[in-house]
C-alpha cells in the first residue's frame, strides 16, 4: 500500500468556514471506554508522524535533521493496525511543519476511508492528539457516518515504536508507506476484542515504562518463540496471565514511584485507569 504525498492539499477538501454545526462528540473516557467497542471505531494516532534527530553542524551548532516518522490507525475489534511511514521528503521545503502536520494525518485517514464501502467506514474515529481532531473533522465532512472524538485517555499508542517490529520498519523505509499489521495475532480465536484490546494496552503501556523488562517477560527463554507473521510470542493461557500480572507490576510500581504513593494503596479501579491512561488523583492523596 502507498500513496503520494506530494499531492496532498494544504487545506482541507472544503475549507474550514464549513466545520460541522453538531455539537462536540463527548471525549472518550475510563467511564464512556466501552463504546470503543459498541461502534465501528478507528484510532489514529500522529504523535510521531514528525521526528527529528539533533547534530552538530560543521560549525559547531546544533540543528535539527527530519527522520521517518509514522501514523499508526488502529481497529481496536479486528486488531488491524495500520502503520503509515512518513518520510522526511515529505517535510521538504515546509517551513512551517507544525501546521502542516493535521494535514498529513487527516489525508492519510481519508484515503484509507475513500475505497471502503460505507458499511465498513468507521463510525466514529478517536484522535489521540487534540490538535488533529479540527482538521480531521473538516476532512470527515466527505464521510457523513463517521464523526470525530478526543480522548481522555492518554493511550500509549507511541510506544508501538519502542518494539522492534514495528520500529524497523519506520526506521528502514526509504520512502513513505503503508503496513498492514494483525496485532493481535490469533488472540481473537480465544478471547473477545475488549480482551485482547485490554493486553494491548497492558503491553505497550508497560513497553512506555521498561520495552527491556517488558522483552523478558514476554520471552524470558529460547523456547518462546513467535510464529511466522505473528508480533507477539506465542505463550500459553498461563504464561499469558503471569506475564499480564507481571506488566500490570511494571506499570503500578512505576506510576506508585512518581506519584510518591504506595502501590498497595491504589484501588483495582484505580490501577485500571492508570493502565488506561486516565488522569487521576488516587484516593491515598485526597
Amino acid at each position: 500500500m502507498s500513496s503520494n504525498n506530494d499531492a496532498i492539499p494544504l487545506s482541507p477538501p472544503h475549507g474550514t468556514d464549513e466545520l460541522m454545526m453538531d455539537p462536540m462528540e463527548p471525549c472518550l473516557s475510563s467511564q464512556n471506554y466501552d463504546e470503543i467497542f459498541t461502534k465501528l471505531t478507528w484510532f489514529v494516532d500522529d504523535t510521531n508522524i514528525y521526528n527529528v534527530i539533533v547534530h552538530n553542524t560543521s560549525d559547531g551548532k546544533l540543528t535539527t535533521k527530519p527522520v521517518n516518522g509514522a501514523i499508526f490507525i488502529l481497529n481496536p475489534k479486528t486488531g488491524h493496525l495500520f502503520l503509515k511511514v512518513i518520510h522526511p521528503s515529505v517535510w521538504a521545503c515546509r517551513k512551517r511543519v507544525e501546521k502542516f502536520i493535521p494535514f498529513i494525518a487527516s489525508e492519510e485517514v481519508a484515503s484509507l476511508l475513500r475505497p471502503l464501502p460505507v458499511v465498513n467506514q468507521p463510525n466514529q474515529i478517536i484522535v489521540t492528539r487534540e490538535g488533529l481532531s479540527g482538521i480531521l473533522e473538516v476532512y470527515m465532512l466527505d464521510f457523513p457516518n463517521t464523526v470525530v472524538r478526543v480522548s481522555e485517555l492518554e493511550f500509549p499508542f507511541q510506544a508501538f515504536l519502542k518494539i522492534e517490529t514495528f520500529g524497523d520498519v519506520v526506521l528502514k523505509a526509504t520512502e513513505s508507506e503503508m503496513v498492514l499489521f494483525n496485532i493481535y495475532d490469533d488472540w481473537l480465536e480465544s478471547m473477545s476484542p475488549f480482551t485482547a484490546f485490554s493486553r494491548l494496552i497492558l503491553i505497550l503501556r508497560a513497553v512506555d515504562v521498561d520495552k527491556d523488562k517488558v522483552k523478558m517477560l514476554l520471552k524470558p527463554d529460547k523456547s518462546v518463540v513467535t510464529k511466522a507473521h505473528h508480533v507477539w510470542p506465542s505463550l500459553s493461557d498461563d504464561q499469558w496471565m503471569k506475564v499480564e500480572v507481571a506488566l500490570r507490576d511494571v506499570i503500578v510500581t512505576d506510576y506508585a514511584e512518581k506519584k510518591n504513593v504506595k502501590a498497595s494503596d491504589l484501588t483495582v479501579s484505580e490501577i485500571r485507569d492508570i493502565i488506561l491512561g486516565a488522569d487521576i488523583t488516587p484516593s491515598s492523596l485526597v
